[in-house]
């Protein structure tokens, strides 16, 4: 894809979770405390593509400049993904705990798990 639209894949995507925040609030009747998240997302979205050519922003916008920029989005987002899984294991081993039921907590440390090993056996198997 031209560098060009890839500036605005991810700004026009935060718009689009906007309206869908919008929406789910307005189906779940209660319309108003949709605007915040919309706000947010739009703001976000903006931000991006207001940013400039910082390479934090660039990164951000899913245009790493370089190889270097395209290794810390690797690593950002492996960091991100270790804090999640440790946030997921706590918040189940909290709520068992508490005798509460863990499933979401438990269900979404599956899909990570299994979307892992899928991904390394595709990597694999691509190679």
């Amino acid at each position: 894809m031209p560098t060009s639209n890839r500036k605005w894949m991810v700004p026009l995507l935060c718009l689009a979770f906007g309206v869908a925040y919008l929406a789910v609030f307005w189906i779940g009747g209660n319309p108003v405390a949709g605007v915040g998240p919309f706000v947010i997302m739009v703001g976000y979205g903006l931000l991006l593509l207001l940013g400039g050519r910082s390479e934090v922003i660039r990164t951000l916008r899913a245009q790493p400049s370089d190889e270097m920029w395209k290794s810390f989005d690797v690593r950002a987002s492996l960091f991100s993904f270790f804090v999640l899984v440790v946030v997921l294991i706590g918040a189940a081993f909290y709520e068992i705990a508490r005798g509460q039921d863990a499933q979401p907590y438990v269900l979404l440390c599956l899909v990570g798990g299994a979307s892992y090993v899928g991904a390394l056996i595709w990597l694999r198997l691509r190679s």
